[in-house]
């Protein structure tokens, strides 16, 4: 029973080294199996070509979302890098404006040397009709005193009518509510500038059309009544328009005060002022 299997193996094993001896003849003694190696060495080689194209395009693909991705949060580091240096320029520029003012107004001189100053800070605009008023961050804790004078430094900018402990309530010259003697400083003429409740334009109180002013004149204060110290300016003329009936004259001024750009501004002390504007 066990001699047939083993007659089997045999066999197969002389058929295997038969088959080995006859294609080891004919590679050596012919050309009949370059044929069937060169076919199988092509296909090999595309095989190859193949998975070597196949992984060069995966790690391409790699690459690309890899440098993209890098390109990307490069681009969003970059913006964010722009959106703080705009904020710096921006906070640089409003520096640099106020301390161009901050300089100016330190070299604003004082005429009277009794006189001295407080400087100030705006702190807000008080919007109301009519009434053109400031709130600054000085008050009686700084010496502040109500009546006293208030400049920029381009001229006259108002009165302080309220003092609270740390902030004052100052009456632009704008207002209709104040009043500032004034001289024309060509031609020494008197005269009382009040406002119109507009920024951009005073105007003078009982002109008579034979009056000495021009316009481009500059006003000056007079330093009547105690309020506002002599010799500083308070605007320029703009128009002399006479009225209907020839007696006298409706005169536009200037402001010659930035008053709605200012951000420091001085409050004179050290002298006592006796008219303050009817609240």
């Amino acid at each position: 029973m066990s001699a047939a299997p083993q007659t089997s193996n045999i066999h197969t094993l002389l058929i295997l080294c038969f088959l080995c001896v006859l294609s080891i003849c004919l590679e050596h003694f012919t050309n009949f199996v370059n044929h069937p190696r060169q076919f199988i060495t092509w296909v090999t080689l595309g095989v190859q070509r193949v998975a070597n194209g196949y992984e060069d395009v995966l790690r391409f693909s790699g690459n690309y979302l890899s440098d993209r991705n890098e390109l990307l949060e490069r681009i969003e580091a970059l913006e964010v890098e722009n959106e703080q240096i705009s904020t710096l320029n921006s906070q640089l520029r409003a520096l640099e404006v106020s301390n161009v003012e901050l300089r100016e107004v330190l070299g604003f001189r004082i005429r009277e040397p009794t006189l001295s100053y407080v400087i100030a800070e705006l702190a807000a605009p008080l919007v109301s009709p009519a009434r053109d008023e400031v709130m600054l961050n000085r008050g009686l804790a700084h010496g502040i005193k109500q009546g006293s004078a208030v400049l920029d430094a381009s001229g006259v900018f108002g009165q302080v009518v309220e003092v609270l402990p740390y902030t004052s309530r100052v009456l632009m010259v704008t207002d209709k509510r104040i009043a500032v003697p004034v001289r024309v400083e060509r031609s020494g003429l008197h005269a009382v500038l009040t406002g119109v409740g507009d920024s951009r334009h005073l105007t003078l109180e009982h002109v008579e059309v034979t009056a000495d002013i021009e316009e481009g004149d500059l006003l000056i204060t007079s330093g009547l009544g105690g309020t506002f110290p002599y010799g500083y300016p308070v605007g320029v003329v703009t128009t002399r328009e006479n009225d209907e009936a020839g007696v006298v004259v409706r005169v536009s001024i200037e402001p010659r005060a930035e008053l709605n750009r200012r951000r420091y501004i001085l409050i004179l002390t050290g002298a006592s002022y006796s008219e303050t504007p009817a609240e």
